[in-house]
């Protein structure tokens, strides 16, 4: 038993330096080293494995930013020396790709950059070395609550500067060698020239090889409705799945050999076997952070068949929990981390009290077994879902799991052998997933009950679930095991949404807009911001997690004010997964990439519109009936009027259109926020009106460092002489403002309150 919380110690020591908001220095570093010696010799075991895991995260967090670009000099341009890693990922107009720089001048002592080529003609092929001329950034991301943290995502994956390549005749390529890299290159070129359609490759190529750029927005939204995403994503699941498989192939090959008189140890060669062909699947997968925990858990549970000794299911689950901890500290940042770990301990909880059957029997039980255990929290949690979803894994679960994966595997394989042979094996599971497709693609119009909706998650929530699982899964004879009965009860008793009249979030969606505002049983979302290449937007990735982390489960009105990109990208991923009740719109929005724009009616902002949500009034003063000219002066623009203070969301409207406002009387209520029209340009927020409104905070809703320079410094001095508070997202993460019966009481800066020693 000691043995076992000693290693949930050093793994929970690791973890808790990711929730610090700075690391400490060398002083500290030694006196936590003394600290640990002079623990041990009081025999204070499990908190010196504790301050021994607290050591090793703060070691590793300092090497981390050592490596990253110091902000002093962000942005510059540097030239580099480097090698193409992963595999490139081009999108029509650049090529995204890794770089592990080399040689002795490299800057900064950075290691590997991410980097885009604009309008690159020529194909990056891993493993060549380049010379370039590159423009770096030290890594950021927005912040967000429950939104996802790319900033930490970037230091897991050793990226210690980001960038672009300049136009120069400086870049030139110098070598080329080959590595497993490349050996993955020519497995994707070879993929995408099979003759299946579109989806059908791109699903081959995320079960062979982890890449994922060529699955539609339409879809992954299919997948995720139908409930099927854990089945074409390379993760625990599958890497368990081919460790069980080639266990059973070794463990086969062991007893025919024996039939000949030869000593065969089935358990070393199944061992063995599974361990050679995980590791190539995880070498074929570009051993992703996922793949990597998995080979972590393969490898522990190798480890104790190999040892011959009886050890307890709560000390291997803690030994993998600590190697992965060691190999990725900020783990407990990605969700795909809670969701492995609680598969597993959801497995080694269920599986000896349910298996009793045949070794194919089993393998069959335990892949509906973790298929229960993942869609619960991502029912509760993270996606609406389907109601047909069991019935669709049913078949989906044995026809994806024993017959397409084993084909790409084979066939990854086989590609150095006989590339014709391969392409059998490739075009058989092709077709299987030509088959698949069409299958989740009829979910929508058989499901005839409304998908189910995800909990409203809020932070309460989150805990309680969290605290109710480790309960359960506690060893019998454990004082307090059973209390996981009240506290999950409990979970039925916590009231959704707050208690505050009127809450306003400035979201932090880079250089885009999107404003969250909730009334104590009304939400609206004005605009949501953003999508980029290869179906990212900040609608799916921002809005809705933020919506569910507020406790919103029904989005009662959006409004996109016009339809450029940074104000309209994200709607459909927004939409998505919420459906509102009422959309209004400033110009006409392409809906295309929407499932269930059937179900979606839009009306377009009309100055003199006017609705009431629980004594907060809210009215469009803009645009009027009659066109404007340009898309950014059709932008809706809303007033928000309570406890006699206004916030003004004017959209990008410029100068020609502030001066038609002056005239509206509905101004005259004094201006407690206003965001700042255009993201700050100098095209808007005029003399006069900014002299007129003399709002007394005024959020920028910017990029970091664009190219764009929002908002103008003439511009900031216009409301700096009126007095204003200025607020800028890209300095302070999102903002939210809370009022009370009489008025504004708070202001919160994401970026302080979740505050990251990364930044």
């Amino acid at each position: 038993m000691s043995r076992m919380f000693a290693v949930y110690s050093f793994a929970l020591g690791i973890f808790s330096v990711g929730l610090w908001p700075q690391l400490p220095g060398i002083p500290w570093l030694i006196g936590i080293f003394f600290a640990c010696v002079f623990m041990h010799a009081l025999r204070f075991k499990l908190f010196v494995f504790f301050v021994w895991g607290i050591l090793y995260g703060v070691c590793w967090g300092q090497y981390a930013l050592s490596h990253q670009l110091p902000e002093e000099v962000s942005p510059s341009d540097f030239l580099v020396t480097g090698e193409v890693v992963g595999l490139p990922v081009s999108d029509g107009h650049r090529v995204r790709f890794n770089f592990r720089l080399r040689g002795d001048d490299t800057p900064h002592d950075l290691k590997m950059l991410r980097l885009s080529w604009y309008y690159h003609d020529a194909t990056l092929i891993p493993g060549q070395v380049w010379r370039l001329r590159v423009r770096l950034r030290r890594p950021r991301g927005t912040v967000n609550p429950g939104g996802f943290d790319y900033h930490a995502w970037l230091i897991r994956q050793g990226i210690s500067a980001t960038g672009y390549v300049r136009d120069t005749e400086e870049n030139r390529i110098i070598s080329y060698h080959s590595s497993v890299n490349s050996l993955r290159f020519q497995l994707r070129e070879a993929i995408q020239s099979l003759p299946v359609d579109e989806g059908g490759k791109a699903l081959i190529l995320a079960l062979t090889l982890g890449d994922r750029s060529l699955i539609s927005s339409q879809l992954w939204d299919r997948l995720a409705l139908s409930g099927v995403v854990h089945l074409v994503v390379i993760s625990g699941l599958h890497i368990g799945l081919v460790a069980l498989l080639s266990y059973s192939l070794g463990a086969l090959l062991a007893k025919l050999l024996g039939l000949f008189g030869r000593p065969f140890t089935v358990r070393y060669w199944g061992s063995v076997l599974s361990l050679i062909v995980v590791i190539f699947y995880s070498a074929m997968a570009g051993f992703s952070l996922p793949t990597q925990r998995a080979l972590i858990m393969v490898v522990v549970a190798i480890v104790v068949l190999l040892i011959n000794r009886h050890v307890s299911r709560g000390l291997g689950f803690g030994a993998a929990l600590a190697g992965v901890a060691m190999v990725d500290p900020l783990a407990i940042f990605g969700a795909g981390f809670w969701l492995s770990f609680g598969a597993v301990a959801g497995l080694l909880w269920l599986v000896p009290k349910t298996i009793h059957r045949s070794h194919w029997q089993t393998l069959l039980k335990i892949q509906w077994l973790v298929f229960a255990v993942l869609l619960l929290p991502l029912m509760v949690c993270f996606l609406p879902i389907a109601w047909l979803s069991p019935l669709v894994n049913l078949v989906a679960i044995p026809w994806v799991s024993f017959l397409v994966v084993p084909l790409c595997l084979l066939a990854a394989i086989t590609f150095p052998m006989s590339t014709t042979l391969s392409g059998w094996f490739w075009r058989a599971a092709g077709w299987q997933l030509e088959l698949f497709i069409t299958m989740i693609e009829a979910v929508p119009s058989l499901d005839f009950l409304p998908r189910y909706s995800p909990w409203p998650l809020s932070g309460l929530i989150v805990y309680t679930l969290v605290l109710v699982v480790g309960l359960i899964l506690l060893p019998r004879g454990i004082p307090g095991r059973y209390l996981c009965v009240p506290l999950a009860l409990s979970l039925l008793l916590i009231p959704s949404g707050h208690s505050h009249p009127l809450v306003v979030t400035v979201l932090d969606v880079g250089q885009g807009l999107s404003v969250v505002v909730q009334t104590r049983h009304h939400t609206l979302v004005y605009d949501t911001g953003t999508s980029f290449d290869k179906g990212f937007s900040t609608g799916s990735a921002v809005v809705a997690p933020f919506l569910r982390r507020q406790g919103a489960s029904v989005l009662d009105m959006l409004v996109v004010s016009h339809s450029d990109n940074d104000h309209a990208g994200g709607t459909a991923g927004l939409l998505g997964q919420f459906l509102p009740s009422q959309l209004y719109v400033g110009e006409v929005l392409d809906l295309s990439e929407v499932h269930e724009q059937d179900e979606i009616s839009s009306e377009f902002c009309r100055s003199g519109k006017t609705w009431v949500w629980d004594e907060v009034i809210f009215s469009f003063l803009h645009p009027t009936k009659q066109g404007e000219s340009s898309n950014n002066n059709r932008s809706c623009v809303l007033q928000i009027q309570y406890a006699d203070q206004s916030i003004l969301l004017p959209g990008d409207i410029e100068a020609v259109v502030e001066r038609r406002l002056l005239n509206n009387p509905q101004l005259a209520t004094p201006v407690i926020l206003l965001v700042a029209p255009h993201h700050g340009s100098k095209t808007s927020s005029s003399n006069d009106f900014v002299k007129h409104l003399s709002p007394a905070n005024v959020v920028f809703s910017a990029g970091y460092q664009h190219h764009f320079g929002h908002p103008a410094s003439a511009v900031t001095e216009r409301y700096q002489r009126q007095g204003s508070r200025l607020w800028n997202t890209a300095e302070s993460g999102a903002l939210t403002f809370t009022w009370s019966d009489s008025g504004l009481i708070s202001v919160t800066e994401a970026r302080s309150q979740s505050r990251r020693y990364w930044y």
